[in-house]
């Protein structure tokens, strides 16, 4: 096999798992940083804010989380199904010598779509999230201000 086209096929699998790898910590930073900070808090002050506030900031943030796991779960299978083909197409691409002319075409197209519907997803979970903490922000100025 040429060396040129066996470095490139080594540095492309090498970039489909690295993106892989990548997309996985920033949901584990999300779920960690993110909605345990928010259910701590929340935890925290529940007992000291209003029925309304309380409930409020669960709703949203149980509407956030869902919205966010769903996403997470399309998007972990949309990944984990692109690096399989990926990686089959860069091991074809070993044994004939060359690139197929259709590599990649059909994992772009599925980000395509994919990628129209993200910002509904994004956007949902991020601002529930953010409406959920700002109503606990509120709630904890207020208490400082009556004390």
């Amino acid at each position: 096999m040429n060396a040129e086209l066996e470095e490139y096929i080594s540095k492309q699998k090498e970039i489909v798992i690295s993106s892989y790898e990548h997309g996985k910590s920033y949901s584990n930073i999300i779920i960690f940083g993110g909605y345990a900070g928010l259910f701590t808090i929340w935890g925290f002050t529940k007992d000291n804010i209003e029925k309304w506030q309380s409930l409020t900031v669960g709703i949203l943030a149980i509407i956030s989380i869902v919205i966010f796991v769903i996403f997470e779960l399309a998007s972990a299978w949309l990944r984990g199904s692109q690096v399989k083909k990926l990686m089959a197409q860069l091991e074809e691409a070993e044994k004939m010598d060359h690139f197929p002319e259709e590599y990649g075409k059909k994992e772009r197209e599925h980000s395509a779509k994919f990628l129209i519907v993200w910002p509904y997803f994004f956007f949902g979970s991020v601002l529930t999230g953010i409406g959920a903490g700002i109503i606990l922000l509120y709630s904890f100025i207020i208490n400082l201000v009556n004390v």
